[in-house]
């Protein structure tokens, strides 16, 4: 095998293109560019925002406020626990519990306790979604059983901090009042500048409802352990389904005419596991793939190590069976960006798997036919680029508060169709769905809550690298963090978050980074201050 591989163009090909960098002037370059940048007035600064602590939210009066509350629970719970120890409830979930711990192949799962099944469950989100939705399609279960799991989640946090031996401390990160920021202002056109109030509730819901899991998970991630058990949890669903995309791949699944142009010859699937669609399906291994990734550098194990590799390839492969060049374009975004967190020598790598992939015959097609007039003819007339200006002709109408939540663009508009006169599609373009549903006060409040999100993952990632390089959480920060760059590049072209559970694992990963920049317990020995 090693002697096919050395003796293959596309090695020798790789070899000479390695040893031409490591001699190449434009690499010595980089590396003073690099090395004077570390040391330039502007890397100071940079080093010293992104760097800085949070001690503005640490001693902030919304964090005494929640504290004083826990402490009311806590208060509260001494006076019922032996109520609680003596109701029928408590002792079916005791018994359960403790039968759960005894089992071998469950054992793993109850030795968590009930934040660990919880955690589990949001893991396994998009799974679950499948199987009570398209499988069993219990016709109540199928419609509120993500209400129910959100509302579990919250009853089991209040419930630790009514009962837990001693208060818990309370949690608020940077990145909580841009979140709430953005929930209160949806609220607050909703009251305001919603034409029909139940479809407006609705889109609120659409919305703003499975953003409430970043709160909630913040709440749940107890410890290192928790941590990882959703981390590989995540990781783990995404390549089952990643295989299962390799799999419809190699049989061939039929599709609908429409998801291939009669100029794309040489595609002959496109695959979409349990999705039903390929972007969405291309877009859920762009999130998870650097996630795998992240892992692969984490890991100390060799044998590990190359399982998380093995792993990250077959969601690479699944995103390129896809065929959606939104979700490949957001893929080289997520790459990117990991490289510049993590290793840049990825981008390298990045540039080589691209020449690669530009010599097969399906991406060649499907690139290809993005310069064709039949695809410029296709995408004025009915395509992206018309409905994109027929939604700018709707935000004109209404341009501050927008056209109403629920009323355009998404989902909830085309179940509904109220105005005889406005043309109901799907906007494919998650941003101009929000500016015109809640005009340009909603989308401003949209867009700094995106710019917080990115900023304090930045520095959930200074934070991080701060530490020594053997504990060091970094890759897993990053490898987060670049997916839902990816996934926030791919919603300029998509509806990619009125997919119910991209949004709720989207801040699920939110929360999984704040975790690790501003909650998670660091070794003060040896950590550097950050």
């Amino acid at each position: 095998m090693s002697n096919i591989l050395e003796t293959s163009v596309v090695w020798r090909l790789v070899c000479l293109f390695w040893t031409s960098w490591q001699n190449s002037n434009l690499r010595s370059v980089f590396q003073r560019f690099s090395a004077s940048a570390h040391f330039s007035v502007t890397g100071r600064v940079l080093r010293a925002i992104f760097g800085c602590s949070a001690a503005m939210t640490v001693h902030s009066r919304c964090r005494r406020l929640l504290s004083q509350i826990n402490l009311v629970l806590w208060h509260s719970g001494r006076h019922l626990t032996a109520a609680l120890h003596g109701s029928l409830l408590y002792r079916v979930y005791h018994a359960v519990f403790t039968a759960g711990r005894e089992s071998k192949c469950l054992g793993w799962l109850f030795r968590s306790g009930m934040t660990g099944i919880l955690l589990v469950s949001v893991g396994l989100y998009a799974v679950l979604d499948y199987f009570l939705r398209d499988v069993f399609a219990v016709p109540v279960l199928s419609s509120v059983w993500d209400e129910c799991l959100m509302l579990l989640a919250l009853l089991w946090v209040i419930y630790r901090r009514m009962f837990n031996s001693r208060p818990i401390l309370s949690r608020i990160s940077p990145l909580d009042p841009a979140v709430f920021l953005f929930v209160s202002m949806g609220l607050a056109l909703l009251f305001t500048a919603a034409p029909f109030f139940s479809i407006g509730v609705s889109g609120y819901r659409a919305t703003v409802q499975y953003m409430l899991w970043f709160f909630l998970v913040t709440r749940l991630l107890r410890n290192d352990r928790d941590f990882t058990l959703l981390y590989v949890t995540l990781v783990t669903a995404a390549f089952l389904i990643a295989l299962h995309g390799i799999y419809q791949f190699i049989i061939a699944v039929p599709i609908p005419d429409k998801w291939v142009a009669n100029a794309e010859g040489s595609v002959r699937t496109r695959v979409f596991s349990i999705f039903g669609s390929p972007n969405i399906m291309g877009d859920f291994m762009v999130l998870f793939a650097p996630m795998a990734a992240g892992l692969a550098y984490w890991c100390r194990n060799t044998r590990a190590k190359l399982l998380c590799w093995f792993v990250t390839f077959c969601m690479g492969l699944a995103c390129l069976f896809t065929m959606s060049r939104a979700a490949w374009g957001a893929m080289a975004v997520a790459v990117l960006v990991f490289a510049l967190l993590v290793d840049r020598r990825l981008i390298a790598l990045m540039c080589i798997a691209l020449l690669v992939a530009l010599c097969i015959p399906f991406v060649a097609s499907r690139l290809g036919f993005l310069l064709t007039p039949e695809f410029q003819a296709a995408n004025n007339n009915g395509g992206r680029g018309s409905r994109w200006d027929i939604a700018l002709g709707y935000l004109a109408l209404h341009p501050v508060f927008g056209f109403g939540l629920g009323m355009f663009g998404g989902a909830v508009a085309m179940q509904h169709q109220i105005y005889k006169w406005v043309s109901y599609f799907y906007v494919d373009n998650y941003y101009l769905k929000i500016l015109v549903e809640m005009g340009w006060i909603g989308f401003c409040c949209y867009l700094f809550l995106l710019a917080a999100l990115l900023f304090n993952g930045v520095r959930a990632c200074y934070r991080t690298s701060r530490e020594p390089k053997e504990t060091s959480p970094l890759p897993l920060c990053a490898g987060m963090l670049s997916g839902m760059c990816g996934v926030l590049f791919h919603c300029y072209f998509e509806n990619i978050f009125e997919e119910p559970y991209m949004m709720a694992y989207f801040w699920t990963m939110a929360a999984m980074i704040v975790y690790l920049g501003f909650y998670r317990r660091r070794p003060r020995q040896t950590a550097k201050t950050a």
